[in-house]
């Protein structure tokens, strides 16, 4: 497992995560977890759990974003086809972005149900992974973006590499180098 943030507000999503996984190629995906672009600066795809898996979701992901389909939709086919393998191991992936309405949103998976979250006029979301970790990065996230505050792409980014710059070293495979990816409105 590695470990990614998310911050959203309706004119910003901001992931930070492992740089070991960036930009890994088909053949080079670590057992386990991986980010995606799916579209280039506009969505992403992230997994964890059983490689299988994670490649099904982002061949779902690939096709149905090519055909047009809307993030959530995606987010259901996905889910959809863990239900229907009967895989009862853990698995999340996120679906997020950018939709071709401009809308910032995204999509937590997992074999039970999907959380989606389309952040309104002023109001700042956060996701940080937790499966595995013995202190939570969801409770520093919270606690880090409450004293930085997360209204602007710099703010949130900030409490984004200090969770990173905390969590690296509590897990195995989890490299010391964060990246990240924004994706904003257009003005």
């Amino acid at each position: 497992m590695y470990l990614f943030s998310i911050v959203a507000r309706e004119d910003f999503i901001s992931i930070v995560m492992d740089a070991y996984q960036v930009g890994m190629e088909d053949n080079e995906v670590q057992e386990g977890s991986y980010f995606r672009e799916i579209t280039p600066d506009q969505s992403f795809y992230i997994f964890e759990g059983p490689a299988e898996f994670g490649e099904l979701g982002w061949k779902i992901a690939a096709q149905m974003s090519s055909d047009g389909a809307d993030l959530k939709d995606i987010a259901l086919s996905i889910q959809q086809k863990w239900q229907e393998s009967g895989q009862e191991a853990e698995m999340e992936a996120v679906i997020g972005g950018m939709s071709a309405t401009g809308e910032i949103q995204y999509h937590l998976i997992s074999n039970e149900n999907i959380t989606s979250y389309f952040p309104k006029a002023g109001e700042s979301l956060y996701y940080a992974n937790d499966l595995s970790f013995k202190l939570s990065p969801m409770e520093e996230l919270s606690r880090t973006l409450m004293m930085r505050g997360m209204s602007t792409v710099s703010q949130a980014q900030s409490a984004q590499f200090d969770l990173f710059d905390k969590f690296a070293g509590s897990r195995p495979g989890v490299s010391s180098f964060a990246q990240c990816l924004v994706i904003e409105k257009a003005e």
